[in-house]
């Protein structure tokens, strides 16, 4: 029988963070079906590492003092904290904040938005990799997205909250709408919401919110709710436990961090809009929204909205500058994009999810909006590094 491995958890549980919890059950579930462990969840393994306390490994939000009590003794590391100070010495697995801000901006694109920016924190890697996400998708549709940045503490006095409402007035003073807006953060988002809300601004009308994490109680908190992409958190610490495994089956460590795909895109009231003029248009772009994953067609959409097809195309391309089948095939091409971002199954079994009818029509149409095949749109933008350098 395998010896009972004793592993320290560094997860800071004293603090009601969802993804710190989220994490930690997916440790939880990585030991309950392939290893046999016991946990030590105190937040300072380094005191007990000094006091001559043995563990086989340690996870978590690494410190800098976790890292210089360990090293000496050998004992494997993993990090789970993107901002962690020896996050580049120490073997790691985060969520793809990268990812979650191309999700973001994809689907606010989708909503019929061409203005976008972001908010983030300043000196936050985690900031600077979801505006690296909302940039690149602006970039390929060529739309502008503006960055907004905040200090981490902007709720801790009056001062910082002053701050952070003259941080929103001096944006607001550049903004056009209607807007779509990421945030790295549901607290961020619902801050920024209630700033915009009392400066007079309609939500979704004129700003369309997208946060991030999925926290349900921030989420719920503020009227209008708030989209919101849920990062997965869990599987995140599914992928470190299995690491940090490997790690103490002495297994050399890989060479880059892994990161692991956000679970899905979280539509609530804040971004539950579709910004064309026309009442008709954005009840067929919601309707095209809804079942592009299907076998649908123009024709079909048009009966949807009670137009004839002829007409129905004239006011689609007043108003969204292109025809019914281009805006379909864009939707269908930003679906099959976040499918291969989000999941590692094989392309031809997710060609049918995004509503293309045979795989050639895919490849086809995905290599002409995209300049990419799918295959080299997932090694581009999936999981870093590939899945397969982790093993099974």
């Amino acid at each position: 029988m395998p010896t009972k491995r004793h592993i320290a958890v560094v997860m800071e549980l004293n603090w009601p963070y969802r993804r710190h919890y989220d994490i930690y059950a997916g440790i939880q579930e990585y030991a309950d079906t392939h290893a046999d462990w016991s946990f030590d969840l105190g937040n300072y393994p380094e005191l007990k590492l000094a006091a001559g306390e043995h563990f086989d490994g340690i996870i978590g939000r690494i410190s800098r003092d976790c890292h210089a009590a360990a090293r000496p003794k050998g004992v494997p590391v993993v990090n789970v904290m993107l901002g962690s100070p020896v996050a580049a010495r120490v073997p790691g697995v985060h969520v793809d904040f990268c990812a979650a801000g191309r999700m973001a901006a994809g689907h606010l694109i989708a909503r019929g938005l061409r203005n976008l920016a972001h908010f983030g924190y300043t000196r936050d890697p985690a900031s600077r990799q979801h505006y690296q996400g909302m940039r690149e998708v602006a970039d390929e549709h060529g739309y502008r997205c503006t960055r907004h940045t905040v200090s981490g503490h902007y709720d801790e006095s009056r001062q910082q909250w002053q701050r952070l409402n003259e941080i929103v007035k001096n944006a607001q003073d550049r903004w056009e709408a209607p807007l779509g807006v990421g945030f790295m953060a549901d607290g961020l988002c619902r801050a920024v919401a209630s700033a915009c809300l009392t400066m007079g601004w309609t939500i979704p009308e004129q700003l369309a919110l997208v946060g991030c994490g999925n926290h349900v109680l921030i989420c719920n908190a503020i009227d209008p709710t708030l989209s919101s992409v849920d990062m997965g958190y869990r599987q995140s610490g599914y992928e470190a436990a299995r690491l940090l495994d490997r790690l103490m089956r002495g297994r050399k460590p890989p060479a880059k961090p892994r990161y692991t795909p956000p679970k899905e895109l979280v539509v609530r009231r804040s971004s539950d809009v579709f910004a064309v003029s026309d009442a008709t248009v954005a009840q067929a772009l919601r309707f095209m929204a809804e079942h592009s994953g299907g076998p649908l067609n123009v024709p079909t959409i048009a009966r949807a909205v009670g137009l004839g097809r002829q007409s129905l195309e004239r006011r689609f391309r007043r108003h969204v500058d292109r025809g019914i089948n281009d805006e379909l095939i864009r939707l269908r091409v930003e679906t099959l994009k976040r499918l291969l971002v989000e999941s590692d199954e094989p392309i031809k079994t997710l060609s049918p999810k995004a509503g293309f009818g045979t795989t050639v029509n895919m490849h086809t149409m995905f290599k002409r909006h995209t300049g990419l095949t799918p295959t080299e749109y997932r090694k581009k933008h999936g999981p870093r590094p590939e899945r397969d350098e982790l093993g099974s």
